[in-house]
């Protein structure tokens, strides 16, 4: 890949001591995002994603492993962190200060940055009336909410824009517009996204890249569309396979057999072998290693077999 490399997520673990051991959250994480692209970081909940995030703004202190952003390591919430990395919560209502006028929401990093935007250019630039810069959060529709949030979390141009289920509150045809809105502003901005989601509709449509999470690990990377119509490690096969999609209307995915492990356990062989159909022995005690195909890696002893169709999979 030429284009060139702008956040290194480096064997990065996080760790919460709990009553009778310790959560691993993060357990050997790695990652890059290259300038320009987006790439999206799927998986159940509780399996990482946000505690990621939160550890890319400096919010969240390592156990081990580094994150470099632009060349420079992260430690620690750097006093210029809104300049370098742009923030998009789950839940605009939530986000924004209600007691605060959206134009003032929209300014707070210009301000603490001691810089200067006409706030009216920058609600156009996230398709807003000017109009509505004095209202407060609750007299704008939950789209225009998160408008204002896209528009503070690039107010400052930062290169790279995390993005933590920013449609996930949001009606199916305002997602749509949130979407299209986000790969405008990317074209236009030349910035990075690292998008974290478990609705892989618009991971398929917004990303890049894909790397597939579980229990604290990335299992699986590699280029959007491959992933979605070849997936190689039977998680991201059976997170493909729950997908709701147009043929498998009121039908229910089948559960994955066994049972989700303890977040205490520290694993000796793959962590999702309780759960998998293809486990075989050597998986309770081997951790499996990295296994490369072209722009595609993952991590597993007895992968689901390649297709051989170039028939795309439905989702």
């Amino acid at each position: 890949m030429s284009k060139e490399l702008l956040l290194t997520v480096d064997n990065v673990r996080v760790e919460f001591p709990v009553q009778g051991g310790v959560v691993r959250a993060l357990d050997g994480v790695s990652l890059e995002v290259r300038k320009g692209e987006t790439v999206a970081v799927v998986g159940e909940s509780g399996c990482g994603k946000t505690t990621l995030a939160r550890c890319v703004l400096g919010l969240q202190p390592l156990a081990g492993g580094k994150i470099v952003l632009e060349g420079a390591e992260i430690i620690g919430t750097p006093r210029d962190i809104a300049e370098r990395v742009g923030m998009v919560w789950q839940d605009p209502y939530a986000s924004l200060d209600p007691k605060w006028r959206v134009s003032k929401s929209m300014q707070e990093p210009l301000i603490l940055a001691g810089k200067r935007r006409p706030v009216g250019e920058m609600f156009q630039e996230v398709g807003l009336d000017p109009a509505l810069q004095d209202r407060y959060p609750h007299q704008l529709s939950g789209g225009q909410r998160q408008r204002v949030a896209v528009g503070r979390a690039l107010a400052l141009k930062p290169p790279l824009v995390i993005c933590d289920e920013p449609t996930a509150a949001l009606d199916l045809s305002i997602r749509a517009q949130i979407l299209n809105l986000l790969r405008d502003l990317q074209l236009s901005s030349g910035c990075s996204f690292l998008y974290i989601s478990h609705d892989l509709t618009t991971v398929r449509f917004l990303a890049d890249r894909v790397a597939v999470m579980y229990f604290g690990r990335i299992v699986e990377t590699g280029p959007t569309e491959e992933i979605f119509r070849n997936p190689r490690h039977p998680y991201t096969k059976a997170l493909l396979d729950s997908a709701p999609s147009l043929d498998k209307l009121m039908e229910l995915p089948e559960a994955p057999p066994g049972e989700i492990p303890d977040p205490r356990t520290k694993f000796v062989g793959c962590r999702y072998a309780s759960r998998c159909v293809n486990a075989q022995s050597q998986c309770l005690v081997e951790d499996p290693g990295p296994t490369i195909e072209d722009a595609r890696t993952f991590y597993c002893h007895f992968p689901v077999a390649e297709l051989q169709t170039s028939q795309p999979a439905s989702v």
